[in-house]
């Protein structure tokens, strides 16, 4: 692509420069290439324009206050480099799917995404999703370290997508990635915003400066007639009315279609209430695809769980059942827990930990959480990063008051724990890091999946109790019924 198609008033003789692609890291540049300076918490891209240029890069875009000047190099100052980022790619890379909706908010955001996904794909409609899972589309799944790809990642396999005649996308937009303009620049149908809770504000600092960046999304990126979906039964919903008033976007509550699944006896009985709010607003957005309602709903049936959100790995011949679950704020902590009192009763257990180099001030309030709601609690680890366990660990338990709370470093000794512990007929959730499957611990990652090791799990042959044998032998009886 001619450089004059990218970046408008170029002096005349740099206007016909052929562009081959866009880099944000020096490394993957090469002949023909725009090199993009961008300055990061921890990195200032400025610093590796010299190796950019050693690699071929034929155009720098850098801050206004960098000094660097080139002969041959074509240089680009603006005062803003991630939106010049976003404006390129979406002209280098231009052929995206027709419709394109992102999914904000502090929980569900992969939940409704894959509900999205599984009721077109059940319905026969192409469709693919972006986020926390990887990228899918059709039967391939690309794992992904980031909720929301770097701008030009993210443009580009919008693309790919688009080649492989798919017209349907959900993307997951992370707050860090609204505030970084990695989702602006795209012609979206439709934003979906889930709830609002405390996290991240060991980047945002404070809980407004975090709901601004994700009101980023139908303040910024959505524009004219475009499509809000979300739960008038939040108080962020006032003020998202007041951002579709102001732009002339459609808002439509989830609450009609929640009304539906909740008079649906099988669905309501396969959902729980949080999965069911979800669900509605997936279905919304498949809708807004021109999929008939009826159609969708005849569908539900044959949805699968959500990989690592309240997914029930295996049930022990005791009847003691594990789920895992993604939840690591102090909100997603204690819904899990009411769903699994609603489902199972109150004899729960819960493993979990706390993220190092992150939101410190979460550590308490989900310790309070769990003391409020489970018999048992493992305190353990979870991507420590460079932050000492043993601290995390301690300002999790400072709000803990039961005495059956485990401090145990090893979170697969933790989790063999909880489970050899465990009571006939009891639940237990592990939680934090459902389908993640790596510790990390300063600059070791060690592979780790809490999912792959309850499955690997088998009781040891001890003497069960005349509780539990009576519990087996009802199971046999029952299994004979049904036959």
């Amino acid at each position: 692509m001619l450089l004059k198609k990218l970046i408008k008033d170029l002096p005349s003789q740099k206007k016909n420069i052929k562009i081959i692609g866009l880099a944000i890291d020096s490394k993957q540049v090469k002949k023909g290439f725009i090199f993009f300076a961008i300055k990061g918490q921890k990195l200032n891209g400025e610093n590796f324009i010299p190796n950019a240029v050693r690699n071929g890069a034929s155009v720098i875009v850098c801050s206004q206050r960098c000094n660097f000047y080139h002969k041959k190099i074509i240089v680009i100052k603006t005062h803003n480099v991630r939106k010049k980022l976003c404006e390129i790619s979406s002209k280098f890379y231009k052929d995206k799917p027709k419709n394109i909706i992102a999914v904000t908010g502090t929980n569900g955001k992969t939940s409704v995404a894959e509900l999205f996904f599984q009721i077109l794909k059940l319905n026969k409609i192409p469709v693919a999703s972006i986020g926390t899972l990887g990228i899918k589309s059709k039967d391939k799944t690309i794992k992904s370290d980031l909720t929301s790809p770097d701008t030009i990642s993210l443009h580009k396999n919008l693309k790919k997508i688009k080649e492989n005649k798919i017209d349907n996308v959900i993307i997951e937009a992370s707050s860090h990635g609204l505030y970084q303009r990695r989702i602006d620049c795209l012609n979206l149908k439709a934003g979906i915003f889930t709830n609002f809770s405390q996290d991240h504000l060991d980047y945002h600092k404070t809980k407004l400066s975090y709901l601004n960046a994700k009101m980023i999304l139908f303040k910024r990126i959505l524009t004219k007639k475009k499509v809000i979906i979300s739960d008038k039964s939040i108080k962020e919903f006032s003020i998202l009315k007041k951002i579709s008033k102001k732009k002339g976007l459609r808002i439509i509550d989830i609450h009609p279609v929640l009304k539906r699944i909740n008079n649906n006896l099988d669905l309501n009985n396969k959902f729980n209430k949080y999965q069911k709010k979800n669900l509605s607003m997936a279905i919304a957005a498949a809708k807004l695809c021109d999929l008939n309602e009826n159609k969708i709903f005849n569908s539900l049936n044959k949805i699968k769980d959500v990989e690592g959100r309240l997914e029930l790995v295996k049930i022990f011949n005791n009847g003691v059942k594990v789920y895992v679950d993604f939840a690591h704020t102090p909100d997603a902590l204690k819904k899990s827990l009411d769903a699994l009192k609603q489902k199972h009763g109150s004899n729960i257990s819960v493993v979990f930990g706390c993220g190092g180099n992150r939101d410190f001030k979460k550590r308490p309030l989900m310790g309070k959480i769990a003391d409020i709601n489970c018999n048992k609690i493992y305190i353990t680890d979870d991507n420590p990063r460079n932050e000492k366990p043993e601290k995390i660990r301690k300002e999790i338990i400072r709000n803990i008051q039961n005495k059956n709370c485990f401090n145990i470093s090893s979170r697969s000794k933790a989790i063999k724990t909880a489970i050899e512990n465990a009571e006939l007929n009891e639940t237990i959730l592990i939680a934090g890091k459902g389908h993640e499957n790596v510790q990390i611990y300063k600059n070791k990652i060690i592979p780790f999946s809490d999912k792959l090791y309850v499955k690997k799990i088998k009781f040891k042959n001890k003497k069960l109790s005349t509780r539990d044998q009576n519990f087996q032998q009802n199971q046999k009886i029952l299994k004979i019924i049904l036959k």
